[in-house]
């Protein structure tokens, strides 16, 4: 009987699953209340950037996964990396962040 008892007390501590929240999405059927006096905000700027991964030479090539990291300004965005021919070998060029770059030079992962 104890160790059933004991169940029944630890159950009670286990914590909550946690709850998704996002922005509020009105759906075709919601009721709307008045109308509002000012804009919207400014649309939802992303803060984080996906920097892709690559192969490093090691010996052997080795996969490196990529990540997400913040961006350090808004409108920065991440340069991608890249193999490049140098006389008869590969130099690794470092990707970086850039202010300001046009949309073809983002990081998509396909370079």
């Amino acid at each position: 009987m104890l160790p059933c008892a004991a169940g029944l007390l630890l159950a009670g501590c286990a914590p909550e699953r946690p709850v998704a929240v996002g922005p509020q999405v009105a759906g075709a059927d919601n009721e709307y209340v008045g109308l509002p006096k000012q804009p919207p905000p400014p649309g939802l700027v992303a803060q984080w950037w996906f920097i892709p991964g690559h192969w490093v030479w090691r010996g052997q090539w080795v996969w490196v996964a990529g990540h997400w990291r913040s961006r350090p300004h808004s409108g920065d965005v991440w340069i991608v990396g890249k193999w490049v021919p140098q006389d008869d070998a590969y130099a690794w060029q470092k990707g970086h962040w850039r202010s300001g770059a046009h949309a073809g030079e983002e990081s998509n992962g396909s370079d």
